[in-house]
């Protein structure tokens, strides 16, 4: 397939993974010179009318569920050799399985940050009448995108099922089909007419758990082993010294969506995330309780001289030139330059002029104080 056009529009460049159901590609949309990949059914599933319904199912159920946090379908085909093809976004990233391979388990804000956009999803999913039916940390893809390295896709709609179907059902009674550690206790007895929406509520509780924990509730050496504890078992109990990782508030919550009755899980996804919201609210604001604000420090500032207002510029102004007319008019420094003239007898002693007299208070500096607020943010943690 690499190396080969897609009815002249899809340039496919290269393998960017492989399953059961068939292999992946990344190529070119020639028109639009836009990165796009290409999900190709395996060769030796084309003559199965099961697979190819299936594959059928995917990409009809993909292309209604127009929602950000799941992945776009955008056209379907078939390749030369006669597979099923279906075209949809291309994403950078690695899923939530990788990375939990590689750093064994997530903080309590970055699950919750993967949950609240997984949430969103799978209401609109259950809304319009579909089940996942294979949510596991493989099936969450977690998108490099500006500003946010969490940013979720579900992927993988393959086994999806549709409630009221008016179709054939895909599914035999007494089937399995899922990935046992996240399978719900119904769906891996093979009921399959009571798998329901509470079913994916059980695999996305399960999946939390392994974000916090770093290993899934359930467990076994083979698969039979695992089966026989989802519908029998319970989760571990994990003691005192594990309460960093899953506060006991947190794992309450988390075990009633592991009901083995679905009557006793939480009624929708929507339900279950904002009650996981509240109980970790407690343990996120006490683990990043903002700083208390400060009182601004005071500023110390320089007196600065007083300010010559209009007024002191007028008064200054007066005073020179009484000045100027008190040194023409000295007659006894033998200096004035007027003529000398006898005064008068029985002249009254000359009254002292008054002196001038700022108003008070006039030109008193004006000192200003600057307020200065902070606002503090919690960290991000990646």
């Amino acid at each position: 397939m690499v190396g080969s056009l897609l009815q002249g529009a899809y340039q496919v460049t290269r393998v960017v993974g492989e399953g059961a159901m068939g292999t992946v590609y990344e190529a070119v949309q020639t028109r639009l010179d836009k990165r796009v990949a290409v999900k190709v059914l395996a060769r030796d599933l084309a003559d199965n009318h099961e697979a190819l319904a299936r594959f059928q199912r995917e990409i009809q159920v993909t292309a209604k569920l127009a929602h950000p946090n799941i992945v776009q379908v955008s056209d379907f085909g078939t390749v030369p050799t006669g597979e099923p093809y279906l075209v949809m976004e291309f994403l950078e990233g690695e899923d939530l399985e990788q990375r939990l391979a590689r750093v064994t388990r997530l903080p309590l804000d970055r699950t919750l940050h993967i949950t609240r956009q997984m949430a969103s999803a799978l209401a609109v999913t259950h809304a319009a009448g579909i089940v996942h039916r294979d949510l596991k940390p493989a099936n969450v893809f977690l998108v490099r995108v500006p500003g946010d390295a969490e940013f979720v896709k579900l992927v993988d709609f393959g086994v999806s099922k549709v409630l009221k179907a008016s179709t054939t059902k895909l599914t035999r009674a007494q089937m399995v089909v899922g990935t046992p550690e996240y399978m719900a206790p119904e769906q891996a007895a093979g009921k399959v007419d009571e798998i329901d929406h509470r079913s994916d509520q059980w695999s996305f509780a399960c999946i939390v758990w392994r974000m916090l924990v770093g290993q899934q509730p359930f467990g076994g050496a083979d698969v039979n082993a695992v089966l026989h504890q989802v519908m029998n078992g319970e989760p571990p109990a994990l003691g005192p010294g594990a309460a960093h990782l899953l506060p006991r508030d947190i794992e309450l919550v988390l075990r009633r969506a592991l009901s083995k009755r679905q009557q006793d899980r939480f009624p929708t996804i929507a339900a279950f995330a904002r009650t996981l919201e509240g109980a970790a609210a407690a343990h996120l604001g006490s683990a990043r309780a903002p700083e208390a604000p400060r009182p601004p420090p005071r500023e110390t500032r320089a007196a600065r001289p007083p300010r010559r207002t209009g007024a002191w510029m007028v008064l200054a102004l007066l005073g020179a030139a009484v000045i100027a007319g008190a040194a023409l008019l000295i007659r006894d420094d033998g200096l004035s330059l007027l003529p000398r003239t006898p005064a008068p007898a029985a002249a009254a002693p000359a009254a002292k002029d008054k002196p001038i007299v700022a108003p008070p208070g006039t030109g008193a500096a004006l000192k200003g104080r600057e307020r200065h607020h902070r606002r503090t943010t919690p960290d991000s943690e990646e």
